[in-house]
């Protein structure tokens, strides 16, 4: 058996499960109304395959043959789980995998059901979407897998080559969690964790996603999701002035503490060489804002930021229609952040990220939208903007499913860029059938045209 030689895996599994590693691996899942779809890869040339197909708990097989390494069940229940898997004509099966029927707002880049265990080794749930634009035109999509207290290091990663209509599987990194991609210096990056509250981890690609080179441990964290280690999100990385910048943290939940920093490389600089990267000094709100608000011990996921006028400022979620706002200096950037003001900001606590519009000067946000009556978690997702990042305006709501039940349904910690008159976004849903509104079972993909003409 080889060292390892890269970040990523046509297909990742535990090295034990060879059995599954000849198989044929259903690679992505997309319900709909009342049917599905589906991909698969494997790694035998020229064969034939029959998809076999039941409505779950059922003994009652059929079976249907394949003429490519894609499916389309159609005429089915909606609102109904059914059991699946493909099996070579050589008698080697997938394993089984489960898909529940029903509308979902966008376009599915991928499915998990919550009971199916494809990606047990990682969790159970689709996390953390990053959404970039190649320079190629292709549109890369990724996710994590995760569960609480499960390793929670598998990262899946979806290509579409016609504008996101449809979704194709093209690697998967491992380790690795709450991943962002980003572009720099014409290659394409993900700056990720091990684990949550792992190490800080960056790997390069040069071929569009399908390969990773070996990631460089950027800064050592822990082992264990109860023990304080590095965490953020998929966050956005600003290049500003010759530098590359982007906000961590580090804490943990269960150590109720988060303090705030920025990490930050210069641009023109080998990004996988640790040295030339560099983190400020934790800044711990405990220690600058009293009271907090109750069960809130800092700030997360950070949006670094140039404001109108210049400063570099770091964008937190604090707490419910409240962010916190902290000062960077690019200049000394190993400086700890000191604390700039805590402002209204309109949404519940969940991630969000802000871009700047270069036309109208503003700038926007998708958040997952506060409102008391009914009251909203993640069930509301809106756009909103700002002329100055202090006062915010709601644009339009988005997915409207404030009258669901909230503990059931979220559309949340989006990913999002600006392209010419519309906006393009990523989204971790959870909704028919979810195991929770925060334990997501699809990563879908939208698109907000002409958002500029939707303001209130």
């Amino acid at each position: 058996m080889k060292t390892v030689q890269s970040w990523s895996y046509p297909r990742y599994l535990p090295l034990h499960e060879k059995a599954r590693m000849r198989a044929p691996y259903i690679c992505r899942i997309a319900p709909c109304a009342n049917g599905f779809e589906f991909d698969f890869t494997d790694s035998v040339s020229d064969a034939k395959y029959n998809l076999i197909w039941r409505v779950r708990d059922s003994e009652e097989f059929r079976v249907l043959a394949l003429d490519s390494h894609s499916g389309k069940v159609e005429g089915l229940e909606s609102g109904r789980d059914y059991a699946f898997r493909v099996e070579r004509e050589d008698g080697v099966s997938s394993t089984e995998r489960l898909v529940r029927t029903g509308d979902v707002p966008g376009v599915v880049v991928t499915y998990l059901h919550p009971d199916d265990e494809e990606y047990a080794f990682s969790g159970r749930y689709l996390c953390s979407p990053s959404l970039i634009r190649l320079e190629n035109g292709d549109l890369l999509a990724s996710m994590d897998v995760y569960a609480g207290g499960a390793p929670q290091n598998l990262t899946l990663i979806y290509v579409s080559h016609d504008d996101g209509a449809t979704w194709e599987h093209r690697s998967e990194l491992f380790p690795c969690f709450w991943g962002k991609m980003f572009l720099a210096g014409g290659a394409l990056y993900m700056l990720g964790c091990s684990t949550e509250y792992g190490d800080v981890l960056i790997g390069r690609s040069d071929d569009g996603g399908k390969s990773w080179t070996n990631p460089t441990v950027l800064l050592r964290g822990g082992c264990h999701a109860r023990q304080v280690g590095w965490h953020r999100a998929p966050m956005p990385v600003l290049i500003k002035d010759g530098r590359i910048m982007t906000d961590v943290q580090y804490g943990a939940w269960s150590e109720k503490v988060f303090c705030d920093a920025v990490l930050s490389a210069p641009a023109d600089s080998d990004l996988l060489c640790a040295e030339n990267w560099v983190c400020t000094e934790l800044f711990d709100a405990r220690e600058h804002i009293s009271p907090l608000p109750e069960k809130i011990w800092g700030g997360i996921e950070g949006n670094v930021i140039e404001t109108p006028d210049g400063k570099i400022i770091d964008f937190l979620r604090f707490a419910d229609k409240t962010a916190l706002v902290l000062n960077y200096d690019p200049h000394d950037p190993e400086a700890e952040p000191t604390l700039d003001k805590v402002i209204d900001f309109p949404a519940t606590a969940s991630k969000f990220n802000i871009v700047f519009d270069d036309v109208t000067k503003k700038y926007y946000a998708i958040v997952s939208y506060a409102i008391d009556e009914p009251q909203t978690k993640r069930n509301l997702l809106s756009l909103i903007c700002s002329p100055d990042l202090i006062k915010w305006e709601l644009c339009e709501h988005l997915i409207d499913r404030r009258y669901d039940d909230i503990k059931e349904v979220g559309f949340q910690y989006v990913d999002f860029f600006i392209e010419g008159e519309d906006i393009l976004y990523l989204c971790r849903t959870a909704t028919n059938g979810a195991n929770s509104f925060h334990n997501s079972n699809f990563t879908t993909f939208h698109r907000v045209k002409n958002f500029r003409e939707v303001q209130k």
